[in-house]
């Protein structure tokens, strides 16, 4: 997922909205990120890179917009506020990779 994430501009295959987590790695990864968005691609970026998970091809979720959405905004996806955010997710799964693969 990690892979995907950085050679896709940031962007993931799946939605992290239907990510499904043993609570007890929620945990140990620290759960959400304290971001102002992307908090659960955080998750579902650092989960990726220290468990195994699973891909069910079935849709799990049908994705609904309307006007007042954040991700809708123009500055959800304004460079100078996306990308600190995003980077902060590739170095968080980037600090419990190579952490990962010391033990």
């Amino acid at each position: 997922m990690l892979g995907y994430f950085q050679q896709n501009d940031y962007r993931l295959p799946v939605h992290p909205a239907t990510l499904c987590i043993r609570r007890e790695l929620a945990l140990a990864l620290g759960g959400w990120m304290a971001l102002p968005g992307g908090e659960d691609t955080g998750l579902l970026v650092a989960a990726s890179v220290v468990a195994d998970g699973f891909f069910i091809a079935e849709p799990g979720l049908l994705y609904r917009t309307h006007a007042d959405q954040i991700t809708g905004k123009a500055d959800w996806t304004e460079p100078s506020e996306w990308l600190p955010r995003m980077r902060l997710i590739e170095a968080r799964a980037l600090a419990l990779q190579n952490l990962w693969k010391q033990h």
